[in-house]
């Protein structure tokens, strides 16, 4: 018997501004979803060539002949990975441009029935609850389904070193348990598309 084949979960990065911290935390993730025996792919708007969107992928006449190597190759990852995970900051009370404008560039249909996980963090006590009831709906309407497990992450350079290792057994385990959802819904919607297509 042959065995049953990973998922991959995408991490989306959000910031990308001298000095953030989207990379404690997103290593941290990155290192929980591998540890679960899944595969992490990371896309970070402050190392991929993603410029302010004018053209999304899905208006352009022709694709395959305008579109970008890379931005196609990034297409093509989006749709072929079992499910997500948005690591957050908080821009103004709001979701931060470079995480907007990055998941802007694809069409819906490029995630949809996927399920999306949501970390957010900030310096302060809130841990980013503000940006993450404005993603949940954005998610939506790129076809994701956001899982009922979300962790907000309050004084993030306190709770995180800059190796990326989580300082607060309580943030660790609601990441693992985020992790796990992520996985354990992925795979059932994997699961139940091998018999019955989705409504397209």
């Amino acid at each position: 018997m042959s065995s049953p084949t990973k998922p991959t979960i995408i991490i989306f990065n959000s910031s990308v501004r001298p000095g953030r911290n989207n990379e404690r935390v997103g290593k941290f993730v990155k290192n929980v979803v591998e540890n679960n025996g899944m595969n992490a792919v990371v896309f970070d708007p402050a190392e991929m060539p993603f410029e302010l969107v004018k053209t999304p992928l899905h208006f352009m006449a022709n694709p395959e002949k305008d579109a970008p190597c890379w931005l196609l190759e990034a297409n093509t990852a989006i749709k072929n990975a079992d499910g997500y995970i948005m690591v957050s900051s908080e821009y103004n009370c709001g979701i931060p441009p470079a995480l907007s404008n990055m998941l802007d560039h694809f069409s819906p249909a490029s995630f949809r029935h996927r399920p999306c996980g949501i970390v957010t963090y900030s310096l302060g006590a809130f841990g980013g609850v503000r940006a993450s009831t404005l993603i949940r709906p954005f998610a939506s309407e790129l076809g994701m389904i956001t899982v009922p497990t979300y962790v907000p992450i309050p004084a993030v350079s306190t709770n995180f070193d800059e190796e990326g290792n989580c300082q607060t057994e309580r943030i660790s385990n609601n990441i693992d348990k985020l992790v796990k959802e992520v996985g354990w819904y992925a795979n059932a919607l994997g699961n139940h598309k091998k018999s019955t297509a989705p409504p397209s």
